[in-house]
């Protein structure tokens, strides 16, 4: 695949990720209260797929669009958004960082995955603390503090264990079908 098809491509698994970002939390919030988004975060999978699969700056750029274009749609509502845009742009960010560092490491490409999304998952709730520090401090809002986020990880255990199955297999998948299609 030359530079450009490689470009195309990206652009479109991209933009096909931002779309299931998107309809994932809608379907959630279709079938109960926003808790169950807090408790499974659909919005997250896409943005981790994002970084492992098509590098730090389409997950960082698709983590930072994918809560604001929610907020849209009603959910997250503001200053929620504004958290989660840093937050999912610090795990599409990490992520794909990680997975290019562990590139020339000779460890196998499912345990590189692991590392990565458990790297990021960590990098984006120290960042969202950060942001609930400085939106409480410097710009006087009413946020949760940042110890805050050791609830909500708490009660989205459930989803951190879904990220932890579909992340690495989706990511495998779309990595095959790839190979298949360059040969």
């Amino acid at each position: 695949m030359n530079n450009k098809e490689s470009n195309v491509y990206k652009l479109t698994v991209g933009g096909l990720l931002i779309a299931i970002g998107i309809i994932l939390p809608r379907l959630f919030h279709m079938f109960g209260t926003p808790n169950l988004g807090r408790m499974f975060l659909p919005m997250h999978l896409s943005v981790f797929i994002a970084g492992i699969y098509l590098g730090s700056l389409y997950g960082l750029v698709i983590g930072f669009i994918t809560p604001l274009i929610n907020s849209l749609f009603g959910m997250p509502v503001f200053p929620q958004n504004i958290i989660m845009a840093f937050e999912l742009a610090a795990y599409g960010f990490f992520a794909g960082l990680m997975i290019y560092l562990l590139k020339n490491q000779k460890t196998a490409r499912p345990v590189k995955v692991y590392i990565s999304l458990i790297t990021s998952m960590i990098a984006g709730r120290i960042v969202n603390a950060l942001v609930l520090l400085v939106m409480a401090k410097f710009l006087g809002m009413s946020v949760p503090a940042p110890m805050s986020v050791i609830s909500a990880t708490v009660f989205g255990i459930p989803g951190i264990i879904i990220q932890l199955i579909l992340v690495p297999a989706i990511v495998f998948v779309l990595s095959s079908l790839k190979e298949k299609h360059n040969r």
